[in-house]
């Protein structure tokens, strides 16, 4: 249902389209971090695409101040609906796609500054709800992103966006707008609040910062918005903003903390964001017209974000200190009216993510039949493996244990994805986590239905001991640092990524699904002479 019901760009129409836009551009900078990637290396690559966002200007400056806001918009929805064929996403239509987005965002911020009293507060509820509305879309479908997993679900819910989209194009281009007022080169300053919500929003990076379950981290996240969305219709003190860097830098921290810290963050996030759209509102332009001011205000937008989300805490750190720096600067904002509204469907959106977990039907064990002291195992490199096609091929293997490598927790090359989680959810199997070194959030997953006597977990593997029908146990370890384990204990089934054992009735090369997997062997295990199934086959 388009949420949109009168004919003019009213305030309130305007603050439902940017709550839309934001939403839309959520998962595209996740999918742009998917397929132009995070690291540094790849930054030559991101930022040109994100500084595209520059468009904001020479289309204010050719359409018009009626025209523009209506053509971005219904650019946006002709790309977004381009992007729902997974062939179309590409590195050069995503990278367009979520500069047109961060274009209409720039421009929504202006032609709300002008419409309404408190234009910079209704852009900071809009995003802080557009963050609570993304996180519980993606916890129904265990953080895999539904509008990019395909399906039928996924098709209506993108074009959905659409329709919005194009909605709002239709509801901005009536009427006359009035006159600017503000928007000008501290806009570029919605580019560091998107990453920081990127970052803080994703509940797989909480959950494995803190040590908590996906869900719980998914209510810490929709509590923190629903605070923030609330906060800003009080009076708060003017030094509210300085508690976001101190929280930021808590949250990045690896430790219980990292929860309440995320709230924290999150709860004075749209205020600070509301006083950094306002900072400075007389002297941000460069002289040069409103042309000069949105160009550079876009570009900013975008590097800005891009900058905000390369790998490493420093440069998350350094946005929320510069958000935190330009709100300082700004007058006192308006008190928002009105705020039934808002919080109530903040309210809404922090009782699903519990709501949705506790709807989800039964998972489905792994095999347990051990009968002759026999057991199959799988072993797996599933980098860049989609989740389904990792689920089918652990079904397909009937394995008693399945060792997976390269297992992504929430790392923005998997776009968020929490593979460990989202298989929890789907078998019902012991699990042992071993972090791979100096990343928290790869490494290897270790799943059996069978009996776990013994489990033990270091820097870079994991181990434990499995019985089998018969009574006997069966040691296995796995993980990429397997040096220290080998030392300590001599018989152990070693499983290394990509390596298979050496002793083995049956292997063998098994390649599956869409060319991602780069190693999948299954493994038939038996008596090794009179003892159990457990010989050393790995030493580094």
């Amino acid at each position: 249902m388009v949420p949109f019901t009168t004919a003019r760009a009213t305030p309130t129409a305007l603050t439902l389209i940017t709550a839309v836009v934001s939403l839309v551009t959520l998962p595209l900078v996740r999918l742009t971090l998917t397929v132009v990637g995070a690291s540094p290396a790849e930054l030559p690559v991101l930022l040109p695409a994100v500084a595209a966002a520059a468009v904001a200007g020479p289309l204010t400056w050719w359409l018009g101040p009626r025209r523009s806001l209506p053509a971005a918009l219904g650019a946006l929805a002709a790309l977004w609906t381009l992007l729902i064929a997974e062939p179309l996403r590409v590195a050069p239509l995503v990278g367009v796609t979520l500069a047109v987005a961060l274009a209409t965002l720039v421009l929504l911020v202006r032609r709300l500054s002008a419409a309404a009293e408190d234009g910079a507060g209704r852009v900071a509820r809009a995003l802080a709800l557009a963050v609570a509305a993304d996180v519980t879309l993606r916890l129904f479908g265990d953080l895999w992103d539904p509008l990019w997993r395909g399906g039928a679900l996924a098709t209506v819910l993108a074009l959905v966006l659409t329709g919005s989209l194009a909605a709002g194009a239709w509801a901005t281009a009536q009427g006359t707008p009035p006159p600017a007022r503000g928007g000008g080169i501290q806009v570029a300053l919605l580019g560091p609040a998107l990453g920081l919500y990127t970052v803080l929003g994703s509940p797989a990076f909480l959950a494995v910062w803190a040590g908590i379950p996906v869900t719980l981290a998914g209510v810490w996240i929709t509590l923190g918005t629903a605070i923030g969305v609330a906060a800003l219709s009080v009076p708060l003190p003017r030094g509210v903003p300085i508690a976001l860097p101190l929280a930021v830098t808590f949250a990045l921290l690896p430790s219980p903390v990292a929860a309440p810290a995320a709230l924290l963050a999150l709860a004075v996030l749209p205020y600070v964001v509301r006083r950094a759209l306002t900072a400075w509102e007389r002297t941000a332009t460069t002289g040069h017209g409103a042309l000069a001011d949105l160009a550079l205000a876009g570009a900013g937008c975008g590097v800005g974000c891009a900058l905000v989300l390369v790998p490493g805490p420093w440069l998350v750190v350094a946005g929320a200190i510069g958000l935190g720096w330009a709100a300082g600067e700004s007058v006192r904002p308006a008190r928002l009216l009105r705020p039934f509204g808002p919080v109530v469907a903040a309210s809404v959106l922090l009782a699903v993510p519990p709501l949705a977990g506790a709807a989800r039907p039964a998972a489905d064990p792994l095999p347990v039949d051990t009968a002759g002291g026999m057991y199959r195992l799988l072993n797996w490199e599933v980098t860049g493996t989609p989740p389904d096609e990792v689920l089918a091929g652990i079904e397909e293997s009937g394995a008693q244990v399945a060792v997976l490598h390269g297992v992504p927790r929430g790392t923005p090359e998997a776009g968020g994805l929490d593979l460990p989680a989202w298989l929890e959810k789907r078998l019902s199997a012991e699990t042992v986590w071993a972090a791979d070194d100096g990343d928290r959030r790869t490494g290897t997953l270790v799943l059996t239905s069978l009996p776990v006597s013994e489990r033990a977990e270091g820097p870079g593997y994991a181990a434990l001991t499995v019985t089998l029908t018969d009574g006997e146990p069966s040691r296995i370890g796995a993980g990429s640092a397997l040096g220290p384990l080998l030392r300590e204990e001599a018989e152990v089934l070693a499983l290394p990524p990509s390596a298979a054992p050496a002793v083995a009735e049956e292997s063998g090369f098994h390649p599956a699904g869409r060319g991602r997997i780069f190693a999948r062997e299954l493994l038939e295990f038996g008596p090794v002479d009179a003892g159990p199934p457990a010989v050393t086959v790995y030493v580094p």
